[in-house]
C-alpha cells in the first residue's frame, strides 16, 4: 500500500497496525477475568456516582451504582469497566438531574470535585462523598488508591477493595515483565493532536507513576497543569528527536488527516520513522481502573525496540 504522505514512511496500513484493532472489540472489550465487576447486590447502600472517576471506582469494587452520567459517553471515552444496562443515565457531568435523583433515594452520594460547587443541594437528597484524585504536590495513583480505600469503607466493601487493589498490584507486576527491555526510547503520550499543538503528559500526570513503575522515561519533562498535562505547539516535541510518540486516543482517521494537512506534524522525526503506538482512549483524569487499562494496553502495544523502525 502506498504511503498517504510522499516520501515518508508512516503508511495508513502502519498507522491502523499501531491501534492494533483500534476501534474494534478489542479495544472496546470489558476488562480481563480478574477485573470484572461482579453484579453489586443491592442489599448494601444505594450509591448514586455523579462522575466518571468515582462511577469506574464503584464498579471497580462490584457496587452497582443506581445512576452514572453521560452513559454512552463513559462507553466510548472511559469504556472499563463497563456501565451495566439497568444503570439509569443522570445527565450530564456538570449539570445532574437532581429531580432524578432525588426521587431514587439514594443513601449516599459520590461526586468529583468538579461539582462540588453542587454540594449543597445534593446534601439535601444524602449524604455527599467527594472522590478525589489530583492533589496540588500530590502523587495522582497514591491519592487514587487512598481515595478508594476511603469509598469502599464508606459503602461496607472494604473485603472487595483489598481483594481489587491485591488484584491490580499482581497484574501491575505482570505488565511490567512483559515490558521489560523496551524502554530504550523516550515516550511522549498524547491524547489530543489539533493543528500544531498536542495535549502532552507530563511529570505530575496519573501515568508518569506508570512510567516510573514500569523503567520507561517521559519524553516531556516541562512544565504541566493541575490534571497532568499542557498544550505544546508540535515543533516543541522535535526537541527529544528518538522519542517514540502514544496516542492515547482512538481517531487514527482524524490523525491521518492532520498528517496530510500539518506541515510541522510531517517534520517530527518520531512519525517520519514511524515510532507510534496507538492505545486507544484513555481517562486520563480517572483512578485506579483508569492506570490498569492504560499499563495494559501499553504492555500489549509497545514494541521491542529491535522491531522498531528509525
Amino acid at each position: 500500500m502506498s504511503t498517504f504522505i510522499p516520501d515518508y514512511r508512516l503508511s495508513r496500513r502502519a498507522l491502523l497496525k499501531a491501534g492494533a484493532g483500534i476501534g474494534g472489540a478489542a479495544l472496546a472489550g470489558a476488562l480481563p477475568m480478574a477485573f470484572a465487576q461482579t453484579a453489586g447486590s443491592q442489599s448494601g447502600p444505594r450509591v448514586a456516582a455523579l462522575g466518571w472517576a468515582c462511577a469506574q471506582t464503584v464498579l471497580a469494587l462490584g457496587v452497582m451504582p443506581l445512576v452514572v452520567p453521560e452513559i454512552e459517553r463513559y462507553g466510548r471515552l472511559v469504556i472499563e469497566p463497563a456501565v451495566p444496562s439497568s444503570v439509569q443515565e443522570i445527565g450530564l457531568r456538570s449539570e445532574p438531574n437532581l429531580e432524578l435523583l432525588q426521587s431514587l433515594a439514594p443513601d449516599i452520594v459520590i461526586i468529583d470535585p468538579s461539582i462540588t460547587a453542587a454540594m449543597p443541594r445534593l446534601k439535601l437528597i444524602a449524604p455527599v462523598e467527594v472522590f478525589t484524585i489530583f492533589k496540588p504536590g500530590g502523587h495522582p495513583l497514591e491519592t487514587a488508591r487512598r481515595s478508594t480505600m476511603k469509598l469502599a469503607q464508606r459503602l461496607g466493601v472494604q473485603a472487595a477493595c483489598e481483594a481489587y487493589l491485591a488484584r491490580f498490584d499482581v497484574a501491575m507486576t505482570g505488565y511490567r515483565e512483559q515490558l521489560r527491555g523496551r524502554g530504550g526510547k523516550p515516550l511522549y503520550l498524547v491524547s489530543e493532536i489539533a493543528r500544531n499543538r498536542a495535549l502532552v503528559f507530563g511529570p505530575n500526570s496519573l501515568y508518569q507513576e506508570v512510567l516510573s513503575q514500569f523503567g520507561l522515561q517521559n519524553a516531556w519533562t516541562g512544565q504541566s497543569g493541575p490534571w497532568g498535562h499542557t498544550s505544546v505547539g508540535l515543533e516543541v516535541l522535535a526537541a527529544v528527536p528518538d522519542a517514540r510518540l502514544v496516542l492515547l486516543s482512538s481517531r487514527v482517521a482524524d490523525i491521518e488527516a492532520l498528517l496530510k494537512a500539518s506541515p510541522v506534524l510531517r517534520t517530527l522525526p518520531f512519525l517520519r520513522s514511524g515510532r507510534l503506538t496507538v492505545l486507544g482512549n484513555q481517562f486520563f483524569y480517572g483512578g485506579v481502573p483508569a492506570v490498569e487499562r492504560f499499563a495494559r494496553l501499553l504492555a500489549e502495544r509497545l514494541p521491542q525496540e529491535n522491531n522498531e523502525q528509525g
